[in-house]
C-alpha cells in the first residue's frame, strides 16, 4: 500500500468515525433532554454501552494525527512527483443530505417515543379491563361509597391485595367524590396507607389519619374537570396521560349501579420498542 492510498484509507475511517460520533451525540442529547422512552431495557443498555464515543474521540484523534503526518508526507512526495491533484470538495447533494439527517432522526425518535406511549396507554387499559372483570365482586363492595374508617381499612385492603397479585401490576388507586365544608373533592383510596395503619385504625391515636383531609385526591385543573364530567355523567371515556416516563390513565367503571374511577399510574425507565 502507496502513501496516497494509506491517506485516503485512514481519511475515510476519520470521517466515518467523527460522522458517526456527531450522530450518537446528537441522538443521545434529544433523548437525554427530552427524556425519552424509545427502546426497551436491553437495546438501552446497549446503546449506552456503545459509549464508543468516548473511544470514538480518543481513536478520532489518533487517526487524525496520524493523517496530519501522512498529509504532510504525501504533499512533500506530490511536489517532488509535479503531482497537485486538486482536492476534492463535498457535492451540495451531500450537504444538503447531512442537513436533513438530523431532523429526520429527531422526527423518529420522537415517533418511537409515541409509539411507546401508545403500547403503554394499550397495556394500562388492558390491565384496568382485566382488573374490573376479575375482581367484580371485590370491587362492588367498595363501590358504594360512604366515608368511614371501615369503608377505609375496606378499601385499603381491597386494593392493596388486589396490587400485590401480579408484580407487574402498576399504582392503583380508587377516586369517588365528596364535599369538605361544602367544598367539592375527590378523596383517593389505595395508596395513603400502610398495613400497620389499617391494623390499628381504631386505635385513638390513629383516628385523625383516617379524616377526610387525608385522601384528598389533588389533581390538574384539567383533572378535576375531566373527573366532575364522570361523576356528572357527561362522560364515560378513559384519560391517558404521559410525560417523562410518567404514565397515568383514568378509567370510569360502573358496578353495581355505582360510577366509581379507578386511577392507574406507572413509571418506566424505558420504552417499548425492541425484543
Amino acid at each position: 500500500m502507496n502513501h496516497d492510498q494509506l491517506i485516503k484509507g485512514t481519511n475515510r475511517v476519520a470521517i466515518y468515525a467523527t460522522v458517526a460520533l456527531f450522530y450518537w451525540v446528537f441522538v443521545f442529547l434529544i433523548i437525554t433532554t427530552f427524556d425519552l422512552k424509545i427502546f426497551k431495557e436491553h437495546i438501552t443498555e446497549i446503546f449506552y454501552l456503545s459509549l464508543l464515543g468516548i473511544f470514538a474521540i480518543l481513536g478520532g484523534a489518533l487517526i487524525l494525527n496520524v493523517m496530519s503526518n501522512l498529509s504532510k508526507i504525501s504533499t512533500v512526495l506530490s511536489v517532488e512527483r509535479g503531482n497537485n491533484a486538486p482536492i476534492q470538495k463535498p457535492s451540495r447533494f451531500a450537504i444538503i443530505a447531512l442537513a436533513l439527517s438530523f431532523p429526520l432522526i429527531c422526527g423518529v425518535l420522537f415517533a418511537g417515543n409515541s409509539f411507546s406511549a401508545e403500547k403503554k396507554k394499550y397495556l394500562l387499559v388492558s390491565a384496568a379491563q382485566s382488573l374490573i372483570a376479575e375482581n367484580n365482586g371485590e370491587l362492588a363492595t367498595i363501590a358504594n361509597y360512604q366515608f368511614s374508617i371501615d369503608y377505609v381499612k375496606k378499601a385499603e385492603q381491597t386494593l392493596g391485595i388486589i396490587r400485590k397479585i401480579d408484580k407487574n401490576f402498576p399504582e392503583v388507586m380508587l377516586i369517588v367524590p365528596d364535599k369538605i365544608d361544602d367544598k367539592k373533592v375527590f378523596l383517593g383510596f389505595g395508596g395513603n396507607l400502610d398495613s400497620d395503619d389499617v391494623v390499628t385504625a381504631n386505635k385513638p391515636d390513629q383516628i385523625n389519619r383516617f379524616k377526610k383531609p387525608r385522601f384528598i385526591y389533588s389533581a390538574t385543573r384539567e383533572e378535576r374537570e375531566y373527573l366532575d364530567k364522570v361523576f356528572s355523567g357527561n362522560e364515560s371515556n378513559y384519560k391517558f396521560s404521559y410525560e417523562k416516563g410518567n404514565y397515568q390513565l383514568y378509567f370510569p367503571a360502573l358496578i353495581n349501579g355505582k360510577k366509581i374511577v379507578l386511577y392507574f399510574s406507572d413509571y418506566q425507565r424505558y420504552g417499548k420498542f425492541g425484543s
